[in-house]
């Protein structure tokens, strides 16, 4: 058994995570959540369609014949400027997300392989007839068959 990782989150230091979380989300009140039927309706601008897309305003900005007005125009580019700010944030809190999702799945699998050990060297005792040991394998053992199956455990795609 090898310990990877031994550090402390107190409740001041996840409270202060958690106050910092609620902060982004304050300075982005713009934030919405599309339905499965609303993402599969979008025609999604990615990095592959974004030159097309800046081609396409800059071109606009100098041809009045395909120019879809200054109010049209303002708003994409508005838009244009927010998708790369929120493109950049995006690849940042991924980044976040994934080293919390490791560390949290290393952890847990430090912390369910030392509990699978404690359940171990009970069955030891039980066999070697120590009092009590009967009452805590039959408990540990009732939890331990109820553990699903382990299923890859993958970061939440957005």
């Amino acid at each position: 058994m090898e310990n990877r990782i031994n550090v402390s989150l107190t409740q001041d230091d996840l409270g202060q995570i958690l106050a910092g979380i609620s902060a982004l989300r304050s300075l982005m009140p713009f934030l919405i959540k599309l339905s499965d039927a609303d993402r599969k309706a979008l025609q999604m601008m990615d990095d592959g369609r974004k030159p097309f897309t800046e081609k396409a305003y800059d071109l606009a900005s100098r041809n009045d014949v395909i120019n879809p007005g200054r109010e049209l125009s303002d708003a994409g580019l508005a838009d244009l400027t927010l998708f790369q700010g929120l493109a950049t944030i995006e690849n940042e809190l991924l980044q976040l997300v994934e080293g919390v999702h490791d560390t949290r799945q290393l952890v847990g699998a430090e912390t369910f392989e030392i509990a699978r050990f404690i359940y171990m060297k009970a069955k030891m005792a039980e066999r070697m007839r120590v009092p009590g040991m009967t009452t805590i394998v039959e408990e540990l053992g009732k939890l331990y068959r109820q553990t699903p199956a382990a299923q890859p455990d993958t970061p939440p795609v957005p």
